[in-house]
């Protein structure tokens, strides 16, 4: 056959195809269906195999997307969920009332004692579907503990205050001007409340972990390590004051002298800032409603602490020398030097210990109690800067726990 009668073959063929597509359109359109389903159904497939890891992993912004928070749950549902599933991913929070007691000073009267304060604890932290997270805490926690007395002050009462007919008075409601000159706020005379500090405290903590959660242990029990940052300020105060009452020159006419009375204030402000490294661990299990929880944290911290040191006068002068109940007052005077300040810098460390039980009430919500220890084995200044204190005393914090979990 010749090359010629092989393309009019050819050229014919062609011709009766684009007249059968033309015709009969349905095949085609049929077929490019079947394809495009089959290559979704089989990019699908593709996107599943090898355990999802080329899905994005869980929006760590959405705090489970159905907000069923206070959903009722029963003991057969907990008993259908194994550990792992009942372990919650994503945001988490929680919030807790501490009560604590807190070592004393070393150079304290009783520093074998502990002192009972107050604060509280907020937890926030999130967790990955594969088990990867991270955690925050904040705590504040002070303690108040002084010794001393209420003393009179020598005019006893302001009898215009007391009356409702001050002579003169000020903005918003009507206070005596100056307020020094008034009753004690919430009473019906004028005192001087004398303070002698014994444990003055305030300790303050901030951390940021990374976090892992293991495979569930035989017997259901859960371990998540930990490594993070850790920063702490404690600040001790020292305070002693003292009350004199008699006669005092007037400063306007150094010849008079009329009645009084001083209160000398003396304080002395240790600021511990504590910061460095932690390593430890969570671990807890679930009993049908109930889960038991035991954290430790050890950590090693950098301490930089400085002392300042400062003396107040507070000088009360009446109209006459010989001060009667209802004199008013001619002067008040308000003095203080020139504080005195001191540095160091030291090495701390020491642990955290936590040991919870959580009762479960909703899908999400849990209650829980229980005890916690935080003890700084060194590296911590309390006391006056001008007396031979250590700068490397220890601080130690017990006592109990009690709040609210949200999706741990």
């Amino acid at each position: 056959m010749s090359v010629r009668k092989l393309a009019l073959a050819a050229l014919c063929r062609v011709n009766s195809l684009r007249q059968s597509l033309a015709e009969n359109r349905a095949p085609i359109v049929r077929g490019i269906a079947i394809t495009a389903g089959l290559f979704l159904a089989t990019g699908d497939n593709l996107a599943q195999a090898g355990g999802g890891h080329q899905l994005p992993p869980h929006d760590p912004l959405m705090l489970d997307a159905d907000y069923r928070w206070f959903e009722p749950i029963t003991a057969a549902d907990l008993a259908d969920l194994k550990p792992k599933k009942r372990a919650n991913t994503g945001w988490y929070g929680g919030v807790d009332r501490l009560n604590l007691w807190a070592t004393r000073p070393e150079d304290e009267r009783g520093d074998w004692l502990l002192d009972r304060g107050s604060g509280y604890r907020f937890d926030l932290g999130y967790m990955l579907d594969n088990d990867h997270g991270w955690a925050m805490t904040y705590m504040d926690f002070s303690v108040n503990a002084t010794e001393g007395f209420d003393r009179e002050r020598l005019n006893r009462y302001n009898l215009g205050a007391l009356e409702g007919e001050a002579e003169v008075v000020g903005p918003p409601f009507g206070e005596v001007v100056p307020v020094s000159d008034d009753n004690n706020f919430g009473f019906n005379n004028r005192f001087v409340p004398i303070r002698n500090s014994e444990n003055i405290a305030d300790f303050r903590s901030l951390e940021l972990n990374k976090t892992w959660r293991l495979e569930p242990y035989h017997y259901g029990g859960m371990l998540e390590p930990l490594v993070g940052l850790r920063y702490m300020r404690f600040v001790d105060t020292y305070q002693r004051m003292n009350y004199l009452a008699g006669p005092f020159a007037n400063p306007t006419d150094p010849l008079e002298f009329l009645g009084g009375e001083q209160v000398t204030t003396e304080q002395s402000v240790s600021t511990n800032d504590l910061i460095g490294g932690q390593i430890g661990f969570r671990y807890f299990k679930f009993i049908d409603r109930f889960r038991y929880s035991a954290e430790l944290r050890v950590f090693a911290l950098g301490s930089y602490q400085s002392n300042r040191l400062q003396t107040f006068e507070e000088l009360t002068l009446y109209e006459d020398e010989v001060v009667a109940p209802g004199d008013e007052v001619q002067h008040y005077l308000v003095n203080q030097n020139a504080p005195l300040y001191g540095k160091n810098n030291d090495f701390a460390w020491g642990f955290d210990i936590r040991s919870e039980l959580s009762y479960t009430l909703t899908r999400m919500i849990e209650l829980r109690t229980g005890i916690q220890v935080i003890d700084i084995e060194q590296g911590i200044w309390r006391g006056r800067l001008i007396d031979n204190t250590s700068r490397n005393q220890r601080a130690l914090m017990a006592g109990l726990t009690f709040g609210v979990t949200l999706n741990r």
